[in-house]
């Protein structure tokens, strides 16, 4: 068995040498899309509302390896920043306001085809959770359990033929939104599944 891995390996190894390929660095910027509607907490006391004010702007960066020409397979390792406000209480007094900021490692898996200067690509998505600052911690009752590993999907074209590119992608996931919330020892969530619109430019190193 050692050695039917080893020469797999070396087969792979061997494949992926005669194909074309390319080694490059990207970064861009992402914000989610499509806001949920308003949940209602069950408190100790009382009950109030909990929902999204305003996504913000996130941050990712990291590096991408695309093998073959035409039909390509692209594999990326992107440090992936995103942000969110959150509204607490209710309507008639009030709502308080509150930040949470969530890192994750994300790893694409693209299939695609190129046609002239535009490359149409898709696939599968992990997210690796890293860490998370939060202000809704000074809220009483509150705690997150965020998943060590969740899947989505990506989906869109890049635009560029020479070292440099930029790419717009759409990005589903399978999750719920917000499943990482408990209040009071309860786990909530948002009925929808959260979606990110992706913008970002990438530089070929290896071409």
């Amino acid at each position: 068995m050692k050695n039917l891995f080893l020469a797999f390996s070396l087969l792979l190894f061997a494949g992926v040498a005669q194909a074309q390929f390319s080694f490059g660095l990207k970064g861009g910027m992402n914000t989610q899309v499509a806001k949920p509607e308003d949940i209602l907490i069950n408190g100790v006391d009382s009950s109030f509302n909990f929902g999204v004010d305003k996504f913000k702007f996130g941050t990712q960066f990291g590096a991408y390896l695309r093998i073959g020409n035409k039909i390509f397979f692209q594999p990326e390792l992107l440090f992936n920043s995103t942000k969110t406000d959150y509204k607490i209480g209710e309507s008639s007094l009030g709502e308080v306001i509150k930040n949470e900021k969530y890192n994750h490692l994300d790893l694409p898996l693209l299939v695609g085809f190129t046609a002239g200067p535009v490359r149409l690509h898709g696939g599968p998505v992990g997210h690796y959770f890293l860490s998370s600052r939060s202000e809704l911690t000074d809220f009483d009752g509150y705690a997150a359990r965020w998943k060590q590993f969740t899947w989505g999907w990506q989906a869109g074209l890049t635009i560029g033929t020479g070292r440099f590119s930029a790419d717009i992608r759409y990005e589903g996931n399978f999750s719920k939104q917000g499943d990482h919330v408990t209040f009071f020892g309860d786990k909530y969530q948002f009925s929808n599944t959260p979606a990110r619109l992706i913008v970002g430019l990438n530089i070929a190193l290896v071409k």
